[in-house]
């Protein structure tokens, strides 16, 4: 957790300071990451916290920009990142068991004769998802799909 609560606090003083005209919310990622990986001194990350919080951006800016006008407690800050973090693997975890139920899709019918069109159209289906069509899919979504 220390390493965590480190990115956290550096990245929460990095915006504040705000140093550059342009890019800081960028820097702020990339340096939220290198503590992380120096911290987790893992070879592969299969987590994305910058994209996380770039998905959540404005909430973040809500956050930081609350404690920078209050009494100097970044608490709601920390609270903000470790629940992001959390997210961020959960989103994570989600993505890989899609992964993983796609390689397991195609090792089970390796030997399933298919055209370039059936390919495409599975990996449609397996992308999106149990529940990644709306009404299901129909003749009229699978005719309009590129050949």
């Amino acid at each position: 957790m220390e390493g965590l609560i480190r990115a956290a606090v550096g990245r929460f003083r990095f915006e504040i300071i705000n140093p550059f005209e342009v890019g800081n919310g960028r820097i702020a990622r990339a340096l939220t990451d290198m503590a992380l990986a120096q911290d987790d001194s893992q070879k592969h990350r299969y987590y994305s916290l910058s994209s996380q919080i770039m998905e959540e951006r404005e909430s973040c800016c809500d956050v930081l920009e609350a404690c920078q006008k209050g009494a100097s407690d970044i608490t709601p800050w920390l609270v903000w990142f470790l629940e992001c973090f959390s997210r961020a693997i959960d989103r994570s975890e989600l993505l890989l068991s899609g992964v993983i139920r796609k390689a397991s899709f195609w090792r089970m019918h390796a030997q399933t004769s298919l055209n370039e069109r059936q390919h495409k159209v599975i990996n449609r289906l397996l992308d999106a998802g149990p529940n990644g069509f709306e009404g299901g899919l129909t003749t009229r979504k699978y005719a309009s799909w590129p050949k």
